[in-house]
């Protein structure tokens, strides 16, 4: 319903359908602001869209952003606007034209300086210097490469606007770099030509503010404000030349560089230069040319121009003739010159060999690479990696750590047998993860020797390799942190991770809590009593088992009559633990526990006591394995049986062998 009568008002002639549909611009609700905003700007009626510039003050942001996206519908209203009586309607259609960028009206501008109204004088004053900025801005931008953002227009539809419409382009083939090129031409023109008439016809207060726009306008030979220096009687001529002849600001460099060509200015070119300190405007005067403190106006300009002092043999003399402090500003110059990267690094090399000891140059040299493009080359980030200074060698690591050159791993790894202790922190924070990761991920696939070597290294490069491992122990799939558990026993970092194994031992899950039992007898400084209290009485027969073990490992004799219970035990497992550690603490009655479970009913039973005898090496009962082998029932009994006299065969016949050797 609603969208109908906005269809049937954006097809009227009737001047009546304006004052409706700017009437609910005004009063109505957010939708139905943007359903009349969109139908005016679909009727394209001068009467509709002064309304609409008279009314963008109450509009809301989205829909101010909407009129400003689509300012070329509103040329004629902008011009109507801002010829009216009304101040207010004019001031709003002069900031409208700065705002929505629009060049082409920069005549508006010139028309409202020299209205009568102060309000709306000094509003197209501010519109000018606006404009002004706009165009140097976007002129740097494209010398320097950056492409400008493409207009943007939303579609002009009888329904609400859509904010995110803003981010989508007009034309895809308008965005090139020659399309922003004559965008920003055609605009720059208009622009310089209204501030250049502005600055000969203006006698007014506004004379400072149009002078700051003249000199953001004189960025290059062809500008119409430059040429107002060579322009006789001009008006403004004489406020430039005096502005010319005092230090710059950093946004007027290229009016200051290019104005020191004309007489008047040029004797005071070299006093004006060395009262220069402030570092953004000497800095952006780096970025032009260094030798201008040469007082050699014109041999400068030549010399940045055509750099033909970029022999090393010149160079060198340049660096030979200055103190470190004013040779350290070189490389200002050097990185932003623009030639090849590998030029750049030879002659940054250069100067950080002659700055030698002095550490602000060192310094300077840093942050200009720290600055340079994320894709540029790190030769001289390396190089300052060796530096005698803690400090620049720590931030020269975080650099390229941020970049992440190729290989940047394995060049910061080099570092760690020498750096300093808060160097090697960077590295480990940083390149750590990717080690560690490495090693996690090929353990399986290593054999024994290989792996513990590995691990060995890991440990010794990566001072938080086990914080790392710590982390993986506490949280995570179970399979991931049984796997934490081998890793730390097979690399003897067991007591080094005590506290959270002994935390392990009384976890919820009964496999890793097996695991992390059987390694409490690797604890050196932690005694292991209280968690095998627990584990001996544990549900789960695999972490008693483990825990049986861990009593042989440290032959506590308190627990042979437990273990002399546990030798009776119905886990097989648990039993023959139980026996392989009575046998160690040299208890009489292992044997005969041995023989009883070699003779025992059940199968894995007497597999379990197969095991036993093979780890304890008590070849008096070989009789009772060539029984099993030959008689038992059980195929798996056999089988194991007969592996064992395999294993005793072969042992007995390599004997002769190493005694005749």
């Amino acid at each position: 319903m609603l969208s109908e009568l906005v269809r049937q008002l954006v097809n009227s002639k009737n001047e009546a359908a304006d004052e409706v549909l700017l009437e609910a611009l005004r009063l109505g609700s957010d939708l139905e602001k943007s359903l009349a905003l969109g139908a005016l700007m679909r009727r394209e009626s001068l009467k509709g869209l002064s309304g609409v510039i008279q009314s963008y003050n109450l509009l809301s942001p989205a829909l101010q952003s909407s009129v400003l996206q689509n300012v070329k519908l509103f040329h004629a209203a902008l011009r109507d606007c801002a010829r009216s009586h009304q101040t207010d309607a004019a001031i709003t259609a002069i900031r409208l034209v700065a705002m929505g960028r629009q060049g082409k009206l920069t005549y508006l501008l010139s028309e409202g300086l020299h209205s009568g109204d102060d309000d709306i004088s000094r509003t197209a004053v501010e519109a000018m210097v606006s404009l002004a900025r706009w165009v140097a801005t976007e002129t740097r931008r494209l010398q320097r490469g950056r492409i400008p953002p493409a207009p943007v227009q939303l579609p002009r539809s009888g329904g609400p606007i859509d904010p995110a419409a803003r981010d989508s382009p007009v034309d895809a083939a308008d965005a090139g770099p020659d399309a922003v090129y004559r965008h920003i031409i055609s605009q720059r023109i208009e622009i310089e030509q209204a501030v250049a008439r502005a600055m000969d016809v203006h006698r007014g207060k506004h004379g400072h503010e149009l002078l700051r726009a003249a000199l953001l306008l004189a960025d290059s030979p062809q500008s119409r404000t430059l040429a107002i220096l060579q322009t006789a009687k001009h008006g403004g001529q004489s406020a430039m030349i005096r502005r010319l002849q005092q230090p710059p600001d950093s946004e007027h460099i290229e009016a200051f560089l290019l104005g020191a060509t004309h007489g008047g200015i040029r004797g005071h070119f070299g006093i004006v230069f060395s009262h220069i300190v402030e570092p953004p405007v000497l800095d952006a005067l780096l970025h032009k040319t260094h030798w201008l403190k040469d007082q050699q106006l014109l041999l400068c300009m030549r010399q940045v121009t055509r750099g033909p002092w970029w022999i090393e043999e010149d160079l060198e003399k340049e660096l030979n003739r200055r103190d470190n402090e004013d040779a350290a500003r070189i490389g200002e110059w050097i990185a932003a010159s623009g030639v090849h990267d590998v030029v750049q690094d030879e002659r940054l090399e250069s100067l950080r060999r002659h700055l030698g000891a002095y550490f602000p140059g060192r310094l300077r040299l840093l942050r200009i690479a720290m600055r340079r493009p994320p894709n540029a080359s790190v030769s001289l980030l390396k190089s300052l990696l060796h530096d005698p200074d803690e400090r620049i060698v720590r931030l020269a690591a975080r650099e390229i750590v941020r970049r992440r050159p190729a290989e940047f791993e394995n060049t910061l790894i080099q570092l760690m047998s020498t750096a300093p202790e808060s160097v090697r922190r960077v590295i480990g924070r940083s390149v750590g993860q990717v080690g560690f990761e490495h090693f996690w991920q090929r353990f399986d696939r290593m054999d024994r020797a290989a792996r513990k070597a590995a691990g060995k290294a890991m440990f010794k490069v990566l001072p938080d390799s086990v914080a790392r491992l710590e982390r993986r122990l506490r949280s995570g799939p179970i399979e991931q942190r049984i796997k934490a558990i081998a890793i730390a026993q097979e690399l003897g970092a067991a007591d080094a991770l005590a506290p959270v194994i002994m935390q392990l031992c009384q976890d919820a899950h009964p496999k890793l809590r097996s695991k992390a039992v059987g390694l409490l007898g690797e604890l050196k400084s932690v005694p292991p009593e209280v968690v095998l209290e627990k584990a001996l009485a544990d549900s789960d027969s695999r972490v008693r088992a483990n825990a049986i073990e861990v009593l042989e490992h440290h032959r506590t004799e308190q627990y042979v009559p437990l273990l002399t219970n546990r030798a009776r035990a119905a886990s097989n497992r648990e039993r023959a633990n139980a026996i392989k550690a009575l046998h160690r603490m040299r208890v009489g009655t292992a044997s005969t526990q041995l023989l009883n479970m070699l003779k025992d009913e059940r199968p894995e039973h007497r597999i379990s006591a197969l095991w036993a005898l093979r780890q304890i090496g008590w070849w008096q009962m070989i009789h009772e394995v060539g029984h099993l082998a030959k008689d038992d029932p059980n195929l798996r009994v056999r089988r194991y049986a007969m592996a064992v006299l395999r294993g005793v065969a072969d042992m007995i016949a390599h004997r002769p062998a190493k005694e005749a050797g």
